[in-house]
């Protein structure tokens, strides 16, 4: 079950990088919970809306999946997020700088499918790459 888990999660990783909102969406419980630092706790269709966003604004992105630990129902993943940055993102216009930050995801997954997620991210970070807010 936890290698099946993984997989799942994997699957989500290649599925959000290719833009396959509707593959990505798939692999959630219509009544997912999703936590973002910062963001709250997002819907299946916030979802959807938030990973769209995301790919306009970095059509170029890659997540590496740098390491996983699964116990049960629960599978931790430490990312590494790439991307350039080519489209608006939270009203910020393009500013065509390459971006690299690093996260950590834990999914709770039941029957197959995400019921529950939690993702940290250095958002500072990515604000501070893209020019939105000075670094030092």
């Amino acid at each position: 079950m936890t290698e099946a888990n993984k997989a799942i999660v994997r699957s989500y990783y290649e599925l959000l990088d290719k833009g396959d909102v509707s593959g990505l969406t798939a692999l959630f419980s219509d009544d997912i919970q999703w936590t973002f630092t910062g963001m709250g706790a997002l819907d299946k269709d916030a979802l959807g809306g938030l990973a769209q966003g995301f790919h306009a604004a970095f059509p170029d992105m890659q997540h590496s999946v740098d390491s996983q630990t699964s116990e049960g129902d629960q599978v931790v993943t430490p990312v590494t997020f790439r991307g350039t940055h080519q489209g608006e993102l939270m009203g910020i216009p393009a500013s065509n700088k390459s971006v690299e930050i690093r996260g950590i995801n834990i999914h709770k997954i039941v029957d197959g499918k995400m019921v529950e997620a939690e993702t940290v991210l250095d958002m500072m970070g990515l604000m501070q790459q893209i020019g939105a807010i000075p670094s030092q």
